[in-house]
Parts: structure tokens; C-alpha cells; sequence
């Protein structure tokens, strides 16, 4: 499993639904849910994907999405969040800091399929 995605959810059934695609994908799904993880894990791995929930408690999306954008081993990475769709600041402030793509948890949930194929079956 040469593909790999970076997960940073804490909802372990939404976690399940996204390991039973990429298996399907044959791609390898990595749980980190602190900032320093997720970070570590991107330079070392170079996923072809990071998924972060924005209500991940402990971490700063924005921040770390600014971080991970900032090197050079960490920058062409596609970040896609997600977040209720009441969340509009935080998910502004998350497609600002250079997320590819910010969606409600709704759209996420029922697009995730597609949304994971785009990235991973590249």
C-alpha cells in the first residue's frame, strides 16, 4: 500500500467509514490526532492526503494548515476539512490557511467516496 492518508478525526465511526473506503483503495488510512502528529506524520509519509476534522479537540486547523503550507515537503499535500455546516468562521478561516477543499460534515458524509477517489486514486 503505496497510497496513504493522514486522518485527523476523533469520531471513530466517521474514522471506520474512512478506512473501509481506502481499503477498498487499496490505500493505507494513519490516525494522528494532535497538531505535532499530523505534522510529523506529513513530512515523513508524504500522504497523498490529509482529512481534518475542524472540531478536533487540541489543535488549531488553521495554524496547522498555515504550517503544513509553509514547507516545502508539506505543501502540494491536499488538506481536506470538514466541519458543521454552522461553522462558517472556522471553516473560512481553514480554506484561508490553504485548505484544497472545506465542506459540511453533511457533504463529506455523503461524498466521501468521491472526495477520497479524487485524491487518492490519482
Amino acid at each position: 500500500m503505496s497510497k496513504k492518508v493522514i486522518i485527523a478525526v476523533n469520531n471513530m465511526i466517521f474514522t471506520s467509514k474512512i478506512m473501509s473506503v481506502l481499503e477498498r483503495m487499496e490505500a493505507e488510512g494513519i490516525k494522528a490526532i494532535r497538531a505535532e502528529d499530523i505534522f510529523e506524520k506529513a513530512q515523513e509519509l508524504q500522504p497523498n492526503l490529509i482529512i481534518i476534522d475542524l472540531n478536533l479537540n487540541g489543535i488549531e486547523a488553521p495554524q496547522l494548515i498555515n504550517k503544513l503550507r509553509s514547507y516545502t515537503a508539506t505543501q502540494r499535500i491536499p488538506i481536506v476539512c470538514y466541519s458543521p455546516q454552522i461553522m462558517k468562521d472556522q471553516m473560512k478561516a481553514a480554506q484561508l490557511a490553504g485548505a484544497t477543499e472545506v465542506l459540511p460534515n453533511s457533504k463529506m458524509t455523503n461524498r466521501m467516496n468521491a472526495i477520497l477517489g479524487k485524491y487518492v486514486q490519482n
